[in-house]
């Protein structure tokens, strides 16, 4: 069988880099942030697209039960390189009969609404999540934003004249990307109409990494010292309502009623 234009993708950009990258870090260090605010002693954590591990290896490091779903064959084979005794799962967020209702505590959902274009794959990836997280607890769901897109790859590649022409990006600057791309992008009111579809409560909303993919030459460029204050400076800034949808991404934390 031949492989998913997602199975291409990340065997040629494996997530376990990027995430390892200055950039990766600040997004990474800034979601184990809030996840540290919000985890509780003993939660079961879900974490649904886990990619190659990175989040759920940190938090089995930090002594959490955790267990992980996966699309990406190749994602779980390194994933289980690195951490032999987890428990992952292959799985579509969109559908997973194998888990029960009301798992988890904490649901983390940090990568498959980048790749699931209709709005009806997304509000049944967030009503799955739903599911299989317990009556008043936690998903977490991370988005790729809008802006970011259009400022980095349509504008910064002079493509956005040939995109708007095209009908991929419309009259409002706003991303409508076809269902056979591989990612789609969002704004906050995309966002809000998808928790009101799935019946999902906001907690917070925040931006794991800012200004961090604007600024990856010069994130390299810094000092060590320096490194650990931007990280410590996204973290503080991460939930202003100023800068939210600014970054490439935003996290979501959602309450399951």
């Amino acid at each position: 069988m031949p492989l998913s234009p997602i199975e291409l993708h990340y065997n040629k950009h494996p997530e376990d880099l990027r995430l390892q990258r200055r950039h990766g870090i600040v997004e990474f260090e800034t979601t184990m942030h809030h996840l540290h605010r919000h985890l509780q002693p003993n939660d079961l954590i879900l974490d649904i697209g886990a990619g190659t591990g990175r989040y759920t290896s940190a938090l089995m490091a930090e002594g959490w039960q955790v267990k992980a779903v996966e699309l990406v064959r190749r994602n779980i084979e390194v994933f289980l390189q690195r951490e032999p005794t987890a428990d992952v799962v292959q799985g579509d967020a969109r559908h997973m009969p194998f888990l029960p209702d009301g798992l988890a505590d904490v649901t983390l959902l940090l990568g498959p609404l980048y790749h699931l274009i209709s709005e009806e794959d997304k509000v049944q990836a967030l009503r799955e999540a739903r599911r299989v997280t317990r009556p008043g607890g936690l998903i977490f769901v991370a988005y790729l934003m809008n802006e970011y897109s259009i400022l980095s790859y349509c504008f910064d590649e002079e493509r956005i004249g040939d995109l708007l022409a095209r009908g991929v990006v419309d009259a409002d600057f706003h991303i409508r990307a076809h269902q056979d791309e591989l990612y789609d992008y969002v704004r906050l009111e995309d966002i809000d109409r998808l928790n009101r579809q799935a019946g999902l409560e906001r907690v917070t909303i925040f931006s794991p990494d800012g200004a961090a993919d604007y600024m990856r030459t010069r994130l390299n460029r810094m000092s060590e010292e320096t490194f650990a204050h931007f990280v410590e400076y996204q973290k503080c800034i991460s939930e202003r309502p100023d800068l939210i949808g600014a970054g490439s991404h935003v996290v979501d934390v959602v309450r399951c009623p």
